[in-house]
């Protein structure tokens, strides 16, 4: 992957962001001369249309520099606070589990367990304590335009898609996708295998 569809709306009194991609130091450099301008006008808030890193990793550092609201889902705030807090030095005995009962060739399997396991916080910003919550069905203002809050599940829990009332054209997420289907992932956290101690 190399790039996350990234959408600044003008509000009245500033802008929303929806989604911002992961956290590193040349996505830091964009959004800093971003925030220079155009963005330099009134407040930036953010929405988070759901927790994968790509989408939240620099959510909470708009909310450190420039005291952003965090707009989003309470399933993706609690999912991405969550992962952000799951700091893992060594592989869980679930994930191990887990990929071996997903059918991982047993060479991939050795060299992923063999390697440092993966952490979220790497690539994703600390997210303060407060989110503004929307839900299914809510409405928002953004960028002059009244938006539906439709919720979707499949490649994330509670991922938020916004439906404009006037206008054909939907802010989607990862939730369709021009030229691929979107990941329907399965995580371990919501795994429980069959024999844990093998």
């Amino acid at each position: 992957m190399d790039h996350v569809n990234v959408y600044a709306l003008k509000n009245n009194d500033g802008w929303t962001v929806i989604d911002r991609g992961i956290r590193f130091r040349r996505g830091i450099a964009i959004w800093e001369a971003l925030l220079q301008e155009p963005l330099a006008d009134g407040p930036v808030d953010v929405l988070v249309t759901h927790h994968h890193p790509d989408h939240v990793g620099m959510a909470g550092w708009f909310q450190k520099v420039r005291g952003a609201r965090l707009t989003t889902t309470r399933t993706a705030w609690l999912y991405a606070r969550m992962l952000t807090l799951d700091v893992q030095d060594q592989w869980s005995v679930e994930t191990p589990a887990f990929y071996r009962e997903a059918g991982m060739v047993p060479g991939l399997f050795e060299r992923r367990r063999a390697s440092r396991p993966y952490k979220f916080a790497d690539t994703v910003f600390p997210l303060p304590l407060g989110f503004r919550r929307i839900r299914d069905g809510d409405r928002v203002l953004l960028g002059g335009r009244n938006w539906r809050v439709v919720k979707g599940d499949g490649h994330s829990p509670e991922q938020t898609t916004l439906w404009p009332e006037d206008d054909p054209l939907v802010i989607a997420g990862d939730q369709v996708l021009p030229d691929i289907t979107p990941n329907l992932g399965v995580s371990v956290r919501e795994f429980l295998p069959a024999d844990i101690g093998s």
